[in-house]
């Protein structure tokens, strides 16, 4: 994930820790370490509890014995701290970074603009309702809707699309929206939002605003959340 900016309208203000873990990866939020750790902690797939910041270099390897010659044998990590930060994650769609999110075809024509019915796939399992639906193709390419139900064969929003949804029609369905506070599932690499788990209401993090592509515009594969993270160390949310 990366910095789009601050709410407090600042640039990105960036502190060096002693890293807790091997880790190779940029874009990977950090957390507080737990008592008698030896320095910032990595944030897992589904939890950032005392979240300090994403870093923007990557430490290496962590071994906690002497360095046979003597140097300094701590790895240090840089991080962005602002306590009011957006990330920009993409919507990935599986547990691997980079994987493109399905497109779903529509088997059933809808002159309401309501049912976006799809043949061979249950957007109740795993459950995607609460969270947007936006066109690929079809006269409704990059028109995005909030679902109200889901199920075996149709998911319902409930805002009309604003034109007919037509047989052959693509959509993607992904399970946040923007404004919700949600315990997002991210990547092995916890840098994307896997968008092909259910997420639960919790608040580890608020969707600020969604980025959804169409298909023309590779949608599949570069739509984005701008999300930030609620439970920050130095946002006086310390749990």
């Amino acid at each position: 994930m990366e910095f789009q900016f601050d709410f407090s309208g600042g640039a990105p203000v960036m502190k060096r820790y002693i890293a807790a873990a091997t880790n190779t990866v940029v874009g990977r939020p950090y957390t507080k370490t737990v008592d008698g750790g030896v320095g910032v902690v990595l944030g897992t797939t589904t939890a950032a509890v005392d979240f300090i910041g994403v870093n923007v270099d990557a430490p290496g390897t962590y071994a906690a014995g002497q360095s046979a010659d003597g140097s300094d044998n701590a790895k240090y990590v840089t991080i962005i701290t602002n306590p009011l930060a957006v990330y920009k994650a993409r919507l990935s769609g599986g547990s691997t970074d980079g994987t493109a999110l399905t497109a779903r075809t529509v088997t059933t024509a809808s002159t309401d603009g309501l049912a976006i019915t799809h043949s061979g796939y249950n957007s109740s399992s795993p459950e995607m309702d609460e969270g947007i639906a936006w066109g690929l193709t079809g006269a409704n390419a990059r028109v995005a809707r909030s679902q109200t139900t889901t199920a075996d064969g149709t998911t319902t929003v409930i805002l009309a699309f604003p034109r007919d949804i037509a047989v052959g029609d693509t959509f993607a369905i992904v399970p946040i929206a923007p404004t919700r506070s949600i315990t997002a599932q991210f990547t092995t690499n916890v840098t994307e939002i896997d968008a092909s788990a259910a997420i639960s209401g919790d608040a580890t993090v608020v969707v600020v605003e969604m980025i959804l592509n169409d298909a023309a515009h590779n949608g599949v594969r570069e739509s984005y959340a701008l999300i930030q993270f609620c439970d920050s160390l130095f946002g006086a949310t310390i749990t």
